[in-house]
């Protein structure tokens, strides 16, 4: 491993004794270690080092943790940074105050070292979990979501991948507004992510490319009926979206895009599944490829609707 991909820790504790415990149970292959001993010393290497995360003693001289812990939280450069504290005092009143002031975990001295290192790497996978979410719906976005397709394509294990989106959703957003648009957004993530639970595998993913647009990682086996399962509660709960009038009628009457008035249908979900089956996939560009390639077959039919390519890939060499 490069050191520019190792995870930056910085250790602020005034006692030599528990920087090295920290240090030592830390897999230096993984980790590149930066120690300050006191809460001026632990603010200057904050801006120097630029740590992925911090793990703070309380009880510091010159600066206190807790003003350290404060000072980092409200900069806007540093706020979001993890911050893991150490105290020696186990007290509700140290944990309140630490927390409150945005701490993201707390640990009592003496720890296990192993919890620590368990508990860096939860806070590490929460932060870029979080970096990297779509801020309306908070699942994961198109960095996590093309960084889950290329594993199961580098591990060849076998996948379906769901390409979800909405038909006439704009024309919806238009007449009903923003506000209206974004609960849409969040009923179909809602929809998408209680059917993968229900039906889908312990290990499916759910992720959210912006706007309308959301994709499911799942197997072959359970792509067909996680598909049927949300198109049918889709159908059966999209009219509370609308009001009486556009139900009644079973369309909106709106203007396309090049101004002319037209009826349009009440929203209905289009879904593209890519498997592996058939295919041989290298990159996760390919996968998208090809769903948009399916989507555009789907979203040619009536209603909402599913559809799986079953077509076997020619390999040029064979023919």
């Amino acid at each position: 491993m490069n050191s520019s991909d190792r995870t930056k820790i910085l250790i602020v504790d005034d006692d030599s004794d528990t920087r090295d415990i920290i240090r030592l149970s830390l897999d230096s292959d993984a980790y590149r270690i930066t120690e300050a001993r006191t809460g001026v010393e632990a603010l200057e290497k904050v801006i120097i080092h630029e740590p992925d995360i911090v793990v703070l003693d309380i009880m510091l001289p010159e600066k206190s943790g807790i003003e350290v812990c404060r000072i980092l939280k409200e900069s806007i450069i540093t706020a979001h940074v993890p911050i893991i504290m150490l105290t020696a005092k186990q007290t509700i009143d140290d944990k309140i105050q630490g927390l409150n002031i945005g701490a993201d975990d707390y640990l009592v001295k003496p720890f296990d070292p192993l919890e620590l290192e368990a508990r860096i790497n939860a806070l590490l996978r929460k932060m870029r979990r979080d970096l990297y979410a779509n801020p309306l719906t908070h699942l994961p976005g198109n960095v996590p979501i093309e960084k889950e397709i290329q594993q199961a394509i580098d591990k060849n294990s076998r996948f379906a991948a769901l390409f979800i989106d909405l038909d006439n959703f704009k024309v919806y957003n238009d007449n009903y507004g923003y506000a209206a648009g974004n609960r849409v957004i969040k009923f179909c993530a809602n929809t998408i992510m209680n059917c993968v639970k229900q039906f889908g595998g312990d290990d499916d993913f759910v992720g959210h490319i912006g706007g309308d647009d959301f994709v499911v990682l799942t197997t072959p086996e359970k792509a067909d009926q996680i598909s049927q399962e949300i198109i049918k509660l889709f159908d059966s709960l999209i009219p509370i979206q609308y009001n009486e009038e556009d139900i009644s009628r079973g369309y909106i009457i709106s203007e396309d895009r090049r101004g002319e008035v037209k009826k349009f249908s009440l929203m209905t979900i289009s879904i593209a599944i890519v498997t592996n089956e058939n295919h041989q996939f290298i990159h996760h560009l390919q996968v998208a490829e090809k769903a948009a390639e399916l989507k555009r077959l789907v979203k040619k039919l009536e209603g909402s609707n599913y559809q799986k390519d079953r077509r076997k890939s020619v390999n040029p060499q064979s023919t």
